[in-house]
């Protein structure tokens, strides 16, 4: 158990707090709280401590400096942190169905209702973060795609969205994540949620990954995502939908057209404060009105517009 942490208190420009966000969860914070005061954003994390703080200050500082970010870091001690930021974790009502709630919470359960129960742990991924909810609320708006389908979540974090669709009836699902420690979280939260025989687990990097899928969720930094857009298109079957978020509403018209030009059709978008979520469509290319008919009578989503 991790008894001292480095609390980094961080201020600068909206426009660079998705890299700087990045740059926290990479050091080991297992969480960024934001803030904005006066026209600034403010970033809080907890950094696992060791003997190093003011070489970890120095560096730290350098870092940031390059987008426009100054910090401060210091020394925080309380055995009783992991247990006490549980307390800002509350049920999150995704739909009239669909309910995320932290293992220690209550929630009444209803025949109607999923509910999908998270121990985030060390990992990133409880559902109240703007772009985590959109990816849940998309997997809810197209629980008829999911429903049968093979999945996969890149960047599973704590396996929230790996589990969503596995209750939503996926046939599989495959969550990739490069951080050991966030896959163990998941797949306790796996277990919890008695959805093992569906959900496959790894770290494997995603060329790696077999077989293709007809949802993809990747919610990931703006950077990954168009690094990564060639291999996302190849996992991906015809007529399959990808979701992308961690996306801010600057950073939007990069991505675009990236995917675009890679034969993806722009479906839908939702926004949440200073975040994006992108939805796209693999190769639908109608060739008469007669044709467009036909592919939106048969695709359960065109269908329901």
């Amino acid at each position: 158990m991790i008894r001292s942490w480095f609390e980094v208190i961080a201020a600068g420009p909206a426009k660079t707090a998705e890299k700087v966000t990045a740059i926290l969860i990479d050091r080991g914070s297992p969480g960024v709280w934001e803030d904005e005061q006066d026209g600034k954003r403010i970033l809080k994390a907890y950094i696992p401590a060791d003997s190093s703080l003011n070489r970890k200050k120095i560096d730290l500082n350098k870092e940031l400096k390059k987008y426009g970010w100054t910090s401060t870091v210091s020394l925080f001690e309380n055995q009783d942190w992991l247990t006490k930021w549980k307390e800002h974790i509350k049920p999150i009502r995704i739909s009239q169905r669909l309910i995320i709630k932290p293992t220690w919470k209550k929630v009444a359960r209803k025949p109607v209702r999923i509910i999908v129960e998270i121990d985030p742990g060390m990992a990133f991924g409880t559902g109240s973060h703007a772009s985590t909810m959109m990816c849940l609320k998309a997997a809810d708006r197209f629980a008829n795609v999911i429903k049968g389908s093979s999945i996969l979540d890149v960047g599973t974090g704590s396996g929230i969205l790996a589990i969503v669709a596995a209750r939503l009836g996926a046939k599989q699902v495959v969550g990739i994540d490069i951080d050991p420690e966030a896959l163990k979280v998941a797949r306790e939260n796996v277990r919890l949620n008695n959805v093992n025989k569906k959900v496959i687990l790894s770290t494997k990097p995603l060329e790696k990954i077999n077989g293709k899928f007809s949802v993809i969720f990747a919610n990931i930094i703006a950077e990954e995502l168009i690094k990564i857009a060639d291999l996302l298109k190849a996992k991906m079957v015809d007529n399959g939908f990808l979701i992308l978020s961690g996306i801010l509403q600057e950073r939007a018209d990069e991505v675009m057209p990236v995917y675009k030009g890679l034969g993806f059709r722009f479906f839908k978008a939702y926004t949440k404060g200073e975040w994006v979520c992108l939805i796209f469509l693999k190769n639908i290319l109608p060739v008469s009105r007669s044709h467009r008919r036909t592919t939106q009578r048969s695709h359960p989503i065109l269908a329901s517009r």
